[in-house]
């Protein structure tokens, strides 16, 4: 159960036995119990919920016409049509991307990470048990909007949405090393779609492959905002 349903439920249960439960309390008690939830009421927090609560009363697996809080209702629900068909399928595949010595010397650069494992060929031949420079992880990370082709402005994976944000990440592997001059590529599957005030959160696991090593470079869940 999700925070929200957790709270909605208690707050309905709350709701239906509030007048007994104030009824039964010692009377200076009683005073401060209504003003704590008339000062609810009047919060952010309480309105937040009350909005949450009216947007998913409607439907369990899709949101109407009329509770859809956006001014494109149509474009948001035809995406959210396509994007919940295709949960748990591979939905795209890229092309391999090498990634080589110059590439990573310039992540090192920016962000001032030098570290010999990745900037020293010639120490890392010597005394990495990789037998050669690695790329950073974040580096490998940071290749999944190129890889999965959302920065392609000719052919957006969501072309019903007018913005696409990158809200966050729910977890990060490295499984396996990127060894320079390795060749990458990413598969791309949806986990999860779910409606929200403003749009889409769109959950995706991003696996990013090695060519020749059965371990991948990196498998990341990441978390998409869709506006429309």
């Amino acid at each position: 159960m999700s925070v929200i349903d957790f709270l909605k439920e208690k707050s309905d249960r709350l709701a239906k036995s509030r007048d007994e439960l104030i009824g039964a309390l010692n009377p200076s008690v009683r005073g401060y119990v209504n003003e704590a939830l008339n000062l609810a009421r009047n919060s952010q927090w309480f309105g937040w919920i009350m909005d949450h609560k009216q947007l998913t009363s409607n439907s369990d697996s899709a949101m109407t016409e009329q509770s859809w809080p956006l001014e494109n209702n149509r474009q948001a629900q035809t995406a959210l049509n396509r994007i919940s068909a295709t949960i748990g399928e591979t939905t795209y595949i890229s092309d391999w991307i090498t990634i080589d010595q110059e590439r990573i010397d310039r992540f090192a650069a920016v962000t001032e990470d030098q570290q010999w494992i990745h900037t020293d060929p010639e120490r890392a031949e010597k005394e990495s048990p990789f037998r050669s420079t690695i790329a950073h992880g974040f580096l490998t990370l940071s290749m999944i909007p190129k890889l999965i082709g959302v920065v392609d402005p000719e052919n957006p994976p969501h072309p019903e949405a007018k913005m696409v944000v990158n809200v966050g990440m729910n977890q990060v592997r490295y499984p396996y090393p990127v060894k320079v001059n390795s060749r990458i590529r990413a598969t791309k599957k949806v986990i999860d779609v779910t409606p929200v005030r403003r749009g889409l959160e769109v959950t995706e696991e991003i696996t990013i492959e090695i060519e020749g090593c059965r371990r991948p470079g990196c498998v990341a869940e990441t978390v998409l905002m869709l506006f429309f």
